[in-house]
């Protein structure tokens, strides 16, 4: 062997013992991570703030009636929901973004302002349009909540432990949302429902306090020409577009015809709009607020579009089975928000199953069959409910779908970063929860259409006669206006409400077959156990 041959056989022998050295130190860091009480810290100090916005999305579930009676809106209500929905939906794929450029500890700091200011607002609320505007404010930090928190959890645990913890975190957003429906009840019935939002206020800053004490995550130096790197432009189409449908879904059928041009037009230019954000997220946006090109993986598009259907049935079975207790069983508001429970149970019952699965065996895609089996079967077994159902045969029900939800959350986001690099996660994390959060949006802006528009039809095919005129409107305007309508109207407003809330049930059932279509697409890819990836 020559010299140069000595020296480069002395070179490679250098680095590979450099790199071993780097792997080992590497290794030695995640166990001391993993290890100590400090992960369990920092996980809870995340998920306080998920936790809220897991209780804020049952109550309005639960509240929603009550509110729209209180206003003599229920036509207009569902923009309470979608209000947050669509704050969630433009920014939640944004953060991602911000907190590559800013920091994750600042981003959530700030969001979690957001969400107690808007929490307050709401409480604060004189008319539905305000709470509607309280709602966006509120919205736009409660989805920094929920994405952030998975992105920085990413950062710092391995893929086959970050399933577990995904299923732990999705317990405590299960027990958020169970104890949102019971708890808004409680206390609708007691102070009213203006202190079930303001409460949520000061108890963020619990959330606050954890995460400026408790993440130490390196601090990102402040540069004003990252602003540069933000697509104004792909936000701003996005949330207009998503504004113009709702505005003609909301108004179509319920207030004017469906052939009227303040519906027509207001749909046209939201599908012009939508159109254009594609566009500028292809061809125009240097960093994509939601990076569609990703799209061409397979695994990646399989994951996004599971999690849009998947949401849509989530949130049409929360908002409308509570409103069948309502309005057809004649529960109270308590009564409505346990109702729920079993779907929140089974979504974290099915999140912690799959991601004890996937750090057993290092797999995700047999899970997708047992979630597919699950919303669908259950998807079924809802539209079944009548006049009659045993409440707890309908919680029964419930479980099923939220069971099969609760795989799909754990499977979609783990395959999803899985399948691709490393500096991908964080920015892919975001096309996740974009989804989501479009999914929802529209998902309740079609349920309410749907559900206002059977029940005009039904009530006016039913109720006929000298003042059923003024029957109609209270009882479209107000569910609490049901006890009150004559006897011989009572039986035809029930079946009334019955048939608006089948027919959302109906295409509920059909969103869960696209949902498990969609899943079937995932390619199986590595869960490794090392956040490195080695």
């Amino acid at each position: 062997m020559n010299e140069e041959d000595a020296e480069a056989t002395q070179l490679l022998t250098a680095e590979q013992h450099a790199i071993a050295d780097e792997e080992a130190l590497v290794e030695e860091l995640e166990e001391q991570v993993l290890n100590r009480g400090r992960l369990a810290t920092v996980f809870l100090s995340l998920y306080v703030g998920v936790f809220l916005a897991a209780i804020d999305g049952t109550i309005v579930a639960t509240l929603l009636s009550r509110i729209a009676s209180d206003f003599n809106e229920f036509r207009s209500v569902s923009w309470i929901a979608t209000g947050y929905l669509i704050a969630q939906a433009a920014f939640q794929p944004t953060y991602g973004k911000l907190s590559d450029i800013f920091g994750r500890k600042p981003v959530l700091l700030i969001c979690n302002v957001l969400f107690g200011v808007g929490s307050i607002l709401c409480g604060l609320a004189p008319n539905l349009w305000f709470l509607v505007f309280a709602r966006v404010v509120a919205g736009t930090g409660g989805g920094g909540l929920t994405t952030l928190s998975a992105i920085t959890l990413s950062d710092i645990v391995p893929l086959r432990q970050r399933g577990l913890l995904q299923g732990i975190g999705n317990i405590l957003y299960g027990c958020g949302a169970a104890c949102g429906g019971i708890v808004g009840g409680i206390l609708t019935e007691t102070v009213g429902w203006r202190w079930t939002f303001a409460m949520q206020g000061p108890i963020i800053f619990i959330s606050i306090f954890a995460i400026q004490f408790n993440l130490d995550l390196p601090s990102t130096e402040y540069d004003g020409s990252k602003f540069k790197r933000i697509d104004f432009l792909g936000s701003f189409t996005l949330v207009t577009g998503l504004c113009l449908f709702l505005v003609g879904v909301s108004i179509g059928g319920s207030y004017l015809p469906w052939s009227s041009p303040f519906v027509v037009l207001p749909l046209l230019l939201s599908f012009i709009v939508l159109a254009s954000f594609v566009y500028v997220e292809l061809y125009i946006a240097n960093e994509p607020v939601i990076p569609l090109g990703l799209l061409k993986n397979r695994t990646v598009a399989g994951s996004a579009f599971t999690s849009w259907f998947m949401t849509m049935v989530y949130f049409s079975n929360i908002f409308y089975t509570a409103i069948y207790m309502i309005a057809v069983q004649g529960a109270s508001p308590t009564k409505s928000g346990s109702s729920l429970m079993p779907q929140f149970i089974g979504s974290a019952l099915g999140s912690l199953v799959c991601g004890y699965y996937m750090r057993m065996t290092g797999r995700y895609k047999p899970m997708s069959v047992l979630a597919m089996i699950a919303l669908v079967g259950g998807s079924l077994l809802l539209c079944t409910i009548g006049v009659d159902s045993n409440p707890n045969v309908v919680s029964i029900y419930l479980f099923l779908p939220g069971f099969g939800g609760g795989l799909y959350l754990t499977i979609t986001l783990v395959g999803l970063i899985a399948a691709v690099p490393h500096e991908y996660q964080a920015v892919c994390t975001s096309i996740q929860y974009g989804f989501r959060g479009t999914g929802s949006t529209i998902g309740v802006a079609v349920a309410a259409a749907i559900f206002q528009n059977t029940l005009g039809t039904r009530l006016h095919e039913r109720i006929t006669g000298p003042g059923s005129e003024e029957v109609i409107r209270l009882v479209q305007d107000s569910v609490e206006e049901i006890a009150n309508v004559p006897e011989q109207f009572h039986l035809a407003v029930t079946l009334s409400y019955l048939d608006a809330v089948h027919a959302v049930l109906y295409a509920s059932a059909f969103l869960a077959v696209c949902c498990g279509v969609s899943s079937m697409t995932m390619k199986e890819h590595v869960l490794h156990s090392k956040v490195n990836r080695r």
